[in-house]
């Protein structure tokens, strides 16, 4: 045992563990205060705040101290809610002090007359330092005998690992455990069959990525304690119960198979049809309708993802068929072929311009006009002012012409809709991009054309598919 742990902890001193943590005092309050003559005591802290002073107070009375730290995923309603409670234990910073994490949710419909089914049991020799991602390991490799709550305990138990991490808590709660005096020695996991009475973050992430919901309980049941194993006791390790008829495991395997079907067809159909729903807005929406169009883009991505994510899915490498990934293809090929179509096009019988001349002619003013009330509403919409020409004249020459066209149709922009001219992005392209004949003076004339096209976010472009 290292002694850095526990230091001014005398080998016949009875052992004290300190509940902490943001859920200590709103589940646990019902412990009561400490007493000299229970074996162990659990002692409640309310706050942080609090933890320095409750350690200097069990240090003289020669307590052997460990800490207690029970979480629970559906404690907030988000993950950020979850992830600022967590920081705000970050403060203490004494002696070293070993500490069981203890993770509370409902992995199967096993009840035990009001207890959870612990996976583990708070071992007090055990006070080498460890990692979250190592115990979890360790939870998924525990065997228990077979039957349909331990199947559906092993599935849930690896959802929620993946939910640990996705969300950033498993980050969190591992920094909590490096950054202060608190030291990692063990992770249990407690099945509460009842349930709870409300959904929170890990039931919604749940319910979103896989078509599952944890069951909630009619009533508020305050969670157990795990079962402590003294040092002052011989160690003895648990022993597999048997009783588990074989016959019954095909049925649980097939009921469990059943059930991940159904909540992977929901969550898949689920997918497919907001994606359905949004391509078709998007491809109905105007391109004059600059934030509504952006809008639908950026809601058509976040829903590629969903649909990547549903097609390389453990359910769906499982069953060997899903249609989310001929969804996403379809939503890839719509994102990719998207070029903003120009919202002004100046040309032939709006020319702005005379034959070889950038000074915008006197009815250019008239026509320009429209433009003025697109550019104040859309403020955060960077356009590109592109200048053409037809083919009279050098390449060079007409390159030049057309930078022009486009800064005079900028400059008039920002002096009348007062556009910063950083939203306007300039750019000829000479004669290289003709919409018709050059061999006819009425082509030439539609050739010398001045366009207006609004530009996608860089973040809708970069790294598109």
């Amino acid at each position: 045992m290292p002694a850095s742990l526990l230091k001014n902890q005398p080998a016949a001193a009875a052992p004290a563990i300190l509940i902490i943590g943001p859920y200590a005092a709103k589940w646990f309050s019902d412990r009561q205060p400490e007493q000299e003559d229970e074996p162990i005591s659990w002692i409640v802290v309310p706050e942080a705040e609090a933890l320095p002073e409750i350690v200097k107070r069990m240090r003289k009375k020669k307590h052997r101290l460990y800490a207690f730290f029970p979480f629970f995923p559906d404690g907030e309603e988000t993950d950020a809610q979850a992830l600022a409670k967590i920081a705000a234990w970050r403060l203490y910073e004494q002696e070293a002090l070993p500490c069981v994490l203890g993770l509370y949710a409902r992995l199967s419909h096993e009840s035990q007359a009001g207890q959870a089914k612990w996976s583990g049991k708070f071992d007090l020799r055990k006070v080498g330092e460890t990692t979250l991602a190592r115990e979890l390991a360790k939870l998924l490799a525990v065997s228990e005998p077979l039957s349909c709550h331990s199947i559906y305990r092993y599935a849930m138990t690896d959802a929620l690992r993946l939910w640990l991490e996705s969300s950033g808590i498993a980050k969190a709660l591992q920094a909590l455990f490096s950054g202060s005096s608190l030291r990692l020695s063990a992770v249990l996991l407690a099945d509460n069959g009842n349930g709870f009475t409300r959904h929170g973050a890990w039931a919604q992430w749940l319910q979103q990525k896989f078509g599952l919901c944890p069951g909630l309980s009619p009533g508020v049941m305050l969670p157990s304690l795990p079962d402590v194993i003294d040092p002052g006791v011989p160690y003895q390790p648990d022993r597999q119960r048997s009783g588990f008829s074989w016959r019954w495991l095909p049925v649980c395997a097939a009921l469990l198979l059943a059930m991940l079907l159904i909540g992977s067809t929901w969550f898949e159909a689920k997918n497919i049809a907001a994606a359905t729903r949004t391509l078709a807005d998007f491809r109905q929406t105007e391109e004059t309708q600059l934030q509504k169009k952006r809008a639908v883009y950026q809601r058509l991505r976040d829903q590629k993802q969903q649909l990547l994510y549903c097609r390389d899915a453990w359910f769906s490498r499982l069953w060997r068929f899903s249609r989310c990934g001929e969804m996403a293809a379809r939503v890839s090929d719509a994102l990719q072929n998207y070029n903003p179509s120009p919202v002004f096009m100046a040309s032939g019988s709006v020319a702005l311009f005379a034959r070889g001349s950038a000074t915008l002619g006197p009815d250019s003013s008239k026509n320009l006009a429209w433009l003025l009330p697109l550019m104040q509403n859309n403020a955060q919409t960077t356009f590109a002012i592109v200048g053409h020409s037809d083919n009279t004249g050098s390449p060079e020459a007409n390159y030049q012409l057309s930078i022009r066209r486009a800064k005079a149709v900028r400059d008039w922009l920002v002096s009348h809709a007062n556009v910063p001219p950083d939203k306007l992005v300039i750019k000829g392209m000479g004669d290289s991009l003709p919409v018709a004949s050059n061999q006819t003076g009425e082509g030439r004339e539609r050739n010398r054309r001045v366009e207006i096209i609004p530009l996608a976010d860089a973040t809708n472009k970069t790294g598109e598919p």
